[in-house]
């Protein structure tokens, strides 16, 4: 019995998430979240980590983002249709060990805005998200939507431009990820992009805009229900997309079915030495030399410039 059960179960998904992906590509949906003024507050809405010490408040970020000699560069790392969950907090923990600091901004906070899979299971999440997909706004499927995410990733880019030099990568897992490879704002500081577990199927086509002179890495499982992938038609990859330069794409796959993001046997070694090509380096051991103590003076100077007037 319980073999029949998830035997129907299996084939129940795959039937729901062909009647989902099956819209084609839809033109422009705006909405008032989507106004590029509301990336002014992108900061209050993102969470900061170091090398060494984790996850960090702003004023200690900018401050040790320029003391601490360990830095590789940064990431920019976008989270999923659900906004924020543990798994940003993951990803962000390998990049941060593999020496390089990371913001990491929750898009779905902005004022007036929904997530692109409402609810409180994954069941409920794909079936609700298809409605967003059919709806046309809420969706990773709307191009203002990406757009308004990218402009979140401008604002961020721009405020890191006025205290490092250090290389920036775009990282982003599921509709992260599509906010990576939408990304066409040419910025000489920005590195490379890391796309998490999601496919470019026909129907999202229409919202490649990434530079493929620009190295990526890319990680699909064949079977992944949200990129689209089923028994028949696995997940659909970047490699068409990269012809021209084909060495500029580093793609792993896995004959599985999750979502998931740095799970999976050879799934953080294929990154790792991806992050070696891009931004050479060495994971960090230990400050560098940097006492800590002797830099609080400039922390406590820049929170004194944000204390509320009394």
């Amino acid at each position: 019995m319980r073999l029949v059960y998830h035997v129907l179960r299996a084939a129940c998904i795959t039937a729901l998430t062909a009647q989902i992906f099956s819209v084609q590509a839809q033109q422009w949906r705006p909405a008032p979240a989507y106004d590029k003024a509301l990336a002014a507050n992108v900061l209050d809405r993102s969470v900061l980590f170091l090398p060494l010490y984790g996850a960090v408040y702003r004023a200690k970020f900018e401050v040790m983002l320029q003391e601490l000699p360990v830095i590789r560069g940064v990431v920019i790392h976008n989270h999923g249709c659900g906004g924020q969950w543990g798994w940003e907090t993951s990803v962000a923990q390998f990049y941060y060990r593999e020496g390089f600091a990371v913001v990491v901004p929750e898009f779905v906070t902005r004022t007036g805005n929904k997530t692109g899979c409402p609810g409180a299971t994954a069941e409920e999440s794909l079936r609700r998200g298809g409605e967003r997909f059919r709806e046309g706004i809420y969706t990773a499927r709307n191009p203002a939507r990406l757009s308004a995410r990218g402009d979140d990733i401008e604002q961020v880019v721009s405020w890191l431009k006025t205290i490092t030099q250090l290389p920036i990568l775009l990282s982003g897992h599921s509709e992260g990820c599509r906010t990576v490879y939408f990304w066409d704002r040419s910025d000489p500081q920005v590195k490379g992009g890391i796309c998490h577990k999601q496919s470019l199927n026909a129907d999202y086509e229409h919202l490649w805009k990434w530079d493929t002179r620009l190295p990526m890495w890319s990680s699909n499982e064949d079977e992944d229900i949200w990129a689209q992938g089923t028994k028949g038609k696995p997940a659909v990859g970047f490699e068409r997309k990269f012809t021209a330069h084909p060495d500029n794409l580093t793609s792993f796959r896995f004959a599985g079915n999750g979502h998931d993001p740095l799970v999976r046997p050879g799934e953080t070694e294929s990154l790792r030495a991806w992050l070696s090509r891009t931004v050479p380096g060495k994971a960090p051991r230990d400050t560098g030399g940097v006492a800590y103590e002797d830099k609080l003076p400039l922390i406590q100077e820049r929170l004194g410039r944000t204390a509320p007037a009394r």
